[in-house]
């Protein structure tokens, strides 16, 4: 039974015949209700289907750099649904069989502060060396502005994160990897932000190196 909570043109909350109601994000919301289709999915369907689920698996393993990173480009949207759809054009790369990432197209986070100056990655036993060059400083580009880093397992299925911790100043940084990342290839993304954390910047793909002991 729907309940009408303020009159006729009030906002109604659960099932009234064909229609449905409910709060959505503040705002009262009237859809039709669900009906299941007995036909099966298309190509494009299943396709379609297979992204949605590569991505998303992605970006749900970095929902916290993605709310920090795509927060201020959210307004009232749930900053995982704008990421998801900034990176869906060109988050692929297609096969005969399957759809894989194209992980150097990819962002985290979107911004107005410059990201690092010929960046570079180097392994190292047990770490990851990033470094960077100098920069002149400019109202987005301060010595001041704090490095996130970001490391991507594809194997495991697993991102490792550091979130600001070092300045744009120090042009390095050596990240301490997990134990059990030795011998798979990660993925390696950085970005900066302000050291007041308001003004984020857009992350980039640094490149991919091979976790050694």
């Amino acid at each position: 039974m729907g309940i009408l909570k303020s009159g006729i043109l009030g906002p109604m909350t659960n099932k009234t015949g064909p229609a449905t109601g409910r709060m959505y994000r503040g705002t009262n919301v009237i859809t039709s209700a669900y009906r299941k289709s007995n036909k099966p999915p298309t190509a494009s369907q299943v396709d379609n289907q297979a992204k949605f689920g590569t991505l998303n698996s992605f970006l749900s393993n970095i929902e916290n750099l993605i709310r920090i990173g795509f927060k201020q480009f959210a307004k009232r949207k749930d900053p995982l649904n704008v990421a998801y759809s900034y990176n869906y054009d060109h988050a692929f790369l297609s096969t005969d069989t399957e759809f894989d990432l194209n992980y150097p197209e990819l962002v985290y986070s979107r911004g107005y502060i410059l990201p690092p100056e010929s960046p570079a990655v180097f392994a190292l036993p047990s770490q990851i060396e990033f470094n960077w060059l100098p920069q002149r400083q400019s109202k987005y580009c301060q010595f001041t502005d704090l490095a996130t880093f970001m490391v991507y397992n594809p194997t495991k299925e697993h991102a490792f994160k550091k979130i600001g911790v070092t300045d744009r100043y120090e042009q390095g940084y050596l990240l301490d990897l997990p134990k059990h990342y030795t011998g798979d290839t990660v993925h390696c993304y950085m970005s900066f932000a302000s050291k007041d954390g308001k003004l984020q910047g857009n992350s980039i793909y640094i490149g991919e190196v091979l976790c050694i002991k």
